[in-house]
C-alpha cells in the first residue's frame, strides 16, 4: 500500500490479524512473548495482574455480557486469578496463565499481544504514527515493551519495506452462479493491506455483472480488518444514494481509554444528559455502569457508482467478526443488503480496540472498550447481528449444497 493511503487505513483498522494470530489460544500461549534479563518476581507479577485488573475493571464494558451470556463473574473471581498468577514458576507460564485469565472474559478483541503479532501491530500504529494513533502507538514504543517483545533496530528496519507484512494474494474471489442472473463474491477477510489492488478488480468485475438482478456477497468466516475495504470496495461502488446508520456507543470512562477517545475526536457526552425515557428502552447495565455516550452515525456516500440496480445478498454466519460484523450490521440497519445465513459474531462497531502495558513485564494487553448498541437497542456483542432469512450457515464447496445460496437463487424479486 502507498504511503499517501496509511493514514486513512490507520484510522479506521481493526487488523485482521487479531483472529489469526494475536490470539495463542485460550489454552496455551507458548512463546507468545520474550523474556528479558531476568526473571519476575512473584511480587512483580501480582503487582502486574492488580494492574490489568484495575485497568479493566474501569474501562472494559462487557462484564455484565459475559456474565449473561458464559455465567462467568469475572470481577469477583478475583482472588482465584490472583492465586492462579502467583503459582506461576516463571515468565513463561506467568503469561499463559495470564492470558487465560484474560481470556474467561470471552471477547476476541480482548487478549495479551503476543509476539508473531507485535511487528504488525507496530507498523500499524506505532511507525509513522499519525496523531490518530498516538496513544496506541506510545504504548507499543515504550523500551520495556519492546525488549519484552524483542523488538530490536533489525526490526525497525524491515518495517521500512512497503510490502513487509503484506499480503500479495486478493482476499476475495469472485463467479458466476448463473449467467445473466446471479454473481458472487466472496470476500474472505477485510485485507486493510490490500484496499487498493483488491479494489480495483472488484470494480472490473461489478462492471461486469452491474446489469444482473441478483448479487450475493459473502462474508460468512470473515473475521474482519479494516473497515475501509468493505466501505471502499463494496458498498460505494453498488449505492446510488448515500446510506446511514445511527449508534449508541456507550464508554465506562475510566482514565486510561480517555486519550484513546480525545486522540480519535470522539466527543463523548455525560450520560446524565440523556433523555429518560431513552435510557428506560437500553439494557439496565447502561445506567448503572456507564459514565458517557456517543450517537455516531455511519454514512456511506456513493462513489463512482457502476449503476447495480439488483438486488444484493450478505451471507453471514458467526464467523463474521470485528470489521466484518460492522459491515452485517450497516448492511442490514441501512437496507443495503439482505441478510441471509446464520447469526454474526459481534463485537464490530466502535473504534479499534485500545492497548495498555503491564509496568513490570512489558506484556501489552488489547481490550475493546465500548458497549455499542444495535438500532434496536440490544447490545450488539450479546445479541450480535440477526439475518433477515435464516438458514444453515454452512459453506460446502459446491454451490448446488449450499443452502444460502440456492435460496438466494430461488427467492423471486
Amino acid at each position: 500500500m502507498r504511503s499517501k493511503n496509511r493514514k486513512k487505513l490507520l484510522f479506521y483498522v481493526l487488523t485482521f490479524i487479531l483472529v489469526s494470530t494475536t490470539l495463542a489460544g485460550c489454552s496455551s500461549n507458548k512463546d507468545s512473548v520474550a523474556t528479558i534479563n531476568r526473571e519476575l518476581t512473584v511480587e512483580e507479577k501480582v503487582e502486574d495482574f492488580e494492574y490489568m485488573y484495575k485497568t479493566l475493571e474501569e474501562n472494559y464494558p462487557f462484564f455484565k455480557v459475559n456474565e449473561r451470556v458464559n455465567r462467568i463473574n469475572w470481577l469477583a473471581n478475583k482472588d482465584e486469578y490472583k492465586k492462579r498468577i502467583k503459582e506461576t514458576r516463571n515468565d513463561e507460564e506467568f503469561a499463559n496463565e495470564l492470558n487465560m485469565i484474560i481470556c474467561e472474559l470471552n471477547n476476541d478483541h480482548t487478549h495479551l499481544l503476543s509476539k508473531d503479532a507485535f511487528d504488525s501491530y507496530y507498523k500499524l500504529y506505532a511507525y509513522k504514527a499519525d496523531k490518530y494513533n498516538k496513544p496506541w502507538g506510545k504504548v507499543l514504543d515504550n523500551k520495556k515493551v519492546k525488549a519484552r517483545y524483542n523488538f530490536t533496530e533489525k526490526n525497525l528496519e524491515e518495517l521500512k519495506n512497503e510490502n513487509y507484512l503484506q499480503n500479495s494474494k486478493p482476499a476475495f474471489k469472485s463467479d458466476i452462479i448463473i449467467p445473466n442472473d446471479v454473481a458472487y463474491i466472496k470476500v474472505k477477510q477485510m485485507d486493510g493491506f490490500r484496499i487498493e489492488e483488491d479494489g480495483v478488480e472488484i470494480r472490473k468485475f461489478l462492471e461486469s455483472i452491474k446489469d444482473y438482478p441478483k448479487l450475493i456477497v459473502d462474508i460468512r468466516g470473515n473475521g474482519g480488518g479494516s473497515d475501509y475495504y468493505w466501505v471502499k470496495n463494496i458498498v460505494q461502488p453498488l449505492i446510488n444514494k448515500p446510506l446511514s446508520v445511527d449508534y449508541y456507543l456507550f464508554a465506562k470512562g475510566g482514565e486510561d481509554s480517555q486519550k484513546f477517545y480525545k486522540a480519535r475526536k470522539m466527543n463523548l457526552k455525560d450520560i446524565s444528559t440523556l433523555d429518560e425515557n431513552l435510557i428506560h428502552k437500553f439494557p439496565e447495565e447502561i445506567s448503572t455502569d456507564f459514565k458517557y455516550y456517543k450517537l455516531s452515525t455511519d454514512k456511506i456516500k456513493p462513489k463512482n457508482p457502476v449503476g447495480f440496480k439488483g438486488k444484493i445478498y450478505l451471507l453471514v454466519n458467526s464467523g463474521v467478526y470485528s470489521s466484518s460484523e460492522s459491515f452485517a450490521s450497516f448492511a442490514k440497519g441501512s437496507g443495503f443488503a439482505t441478510l441471509v445465513g446464520g447469526r454474526t459474531g459481534g463485537d464490530g462497531i466502535g473504534i479499534d480496540p485500545l492497548l495498555f502495558s503491564l509496568p513490570n513485564s512489558g506484556l501489552v494487553v488489547r481490550y475493546s472498550s465500548l458497549l455499542c448498541l444495535n438500532p434496536d437497542y440490544t447490545i450488539n456483542e450479546e445479541v450480535q447481528t440477526t439475518p433477515d432469512i435464516e438458514l444453515s450457515p454452512f459453506s460446502p464447496v459446491d454451490h448446488k449444497y449450499d443452502k444460502c445460496i440456492q435460496y438466494v437463487i430461488n427467492d423471486e424479486i
